[in-house]
């Protein structure tokens, strides 16, 4: 399944994502507090964090600008009341201060399907509805890193240039009513691409790839946003929930990508403790997996930062034995971004 994605064109349910729709007058001063990075302008799209107030992660979003009062937050699927327990109280704590504030669950509403691989582009192709598809679907008229509505069939589609597994894609929000239709539709245009049906596990393993964090597993309330290497998804300039807390605490650990030689027949899983080649133990892996690219074990964790350099060589524990581990570059496969920003 990982193999298709990166050499032709997986789909992938990602319905269960949690989603809000934040509107009003007071969104955008709002959004501006409540996150680290910049807002985005409209019909483009950012990835943020909001903090807690030890300047830790509390929640990672991609945010999609639909007009400048208007605003579609995406964030982790396992997450829902998590995520609704700590918007509704910011926007109760702060409408006061910036104005009415608009906040709608829509998460039940709309399906998602994530389309990926070299050859996405061509099975949308097949079953849009535009008078002239093939620049619809371009870098010019769309880039990544944006949201366009098009249609598919004859189901409206948010389409969302964006994909988890470092290929070009898209995400495809869509009503829910409509999902069994979509669904069909993309399942018989893909098959003469070579589409298939891919899992969490699949898109897991290529997201470590792109040194992609996860949230619960890279991201959560034991570490910052710095801490997780992130600065170019943090606005130092402007003010934000946690912030102070955030840069008192520096950086006391930091996320890296490994390369693991391990065991012909077992990856880890995350969680595995790091060991500096004297046998002192120095992190812990946060994710893990196999690298379709590197055709070996890969995994994400924390370390001290003196250790996160590129090149140093690590020990991981798995089946009761230690085996090197290497830090490489963040985003080892592709690093410039040059499958993603593929043009048609």
């Amino acid at each position: 399944e990982a193999k298709a994605i990166r050499e032709g064109v997986g789909l992938i349910d990602a319905t269960a994502f949690t989603k809000h729709r934040i509107s009003g007058p007071g969104a955008a001063a709002f959004l501006d507090w409540f996150t680290t990075n910049k807002l985005p302008k409209v019909g483009r799209i950012n990835l943020t964090y909001a903090l807690t107030s030890h300047g830790t992660t509390r929640t990672e979003y991609t945010i999609v600008r639909i007009a400048e009062d208007d605003f579609y937050l995406v964030s982790a699927g396992g997450w829902h009341a998590y995520d609704q327990d700590y918007l509704y109280k910011a926007i109760m704590e702060k409408e006061p201060e910036f104005g009415r504030i608009n906040e709608e669950d829509v998460t039940t509403k709309y399906g998602v399907f994530a389309i990926a691989g070299p050859k996405s582009r061509d099975v949308l192709l097949d079953v849009i509805k535009d008078a002239e598809p093939e620049t619809t679907l371009s870098n010019k008229r769309f880039p990544w890193l944006s949201s366009k509505k098009i249609e598919l069939g004859m189901c409206p589609v948010n389409a969302i240039r964006v994909a988890y597994t470092g290929e070009l894609g898209w995400e495809l929000h869509h009503p829910i009513e409509m999902q069994n239709y979509l669904f069909d539709l993309l399942e018989k245009a893909g098959e003469k691409h070579g589409m298939k049906l891919v899992g969490a596990r699949a898109q897991n393993w290529l997201r470590q790839e792109k040194s992609y964090r996860a949230f619960g597993n890279e991201l959560g309330r034991d570490a910052t946003p710095a801490e997780a290497d992130l600065p170019r998804f943090i606005d130092l300039n402007k003010d934000f929930y946690g912030k102070d807390a955030m840069v008192e605490k520096g950086i006391r650990s930091k996320c890296v990508t490994l390369l693991i030689d391990g065991p012909d027949d077992a990856d880890p899983w995350g969680r595995e403790a790091l060991y500096a080649q004297d046998g002192t133990r120095v992190g812990r892996l946060t994710s893990g997996g196999y690298s379709v690219a590197f055709e070996k074990s890969i995994g994400l964790g924390y370390v001290r930062p003196e250790l996160a350099e590129v090149g140093t060589t690590l020990k991981v524990r798995m089946l009761n034995e230690l085996w090197d581990a290497t830090i490489v570059e963040d985003s080892p496969y592709d690093p410039k971004n040059a499958k993603i920003r593929v043009d048609g």
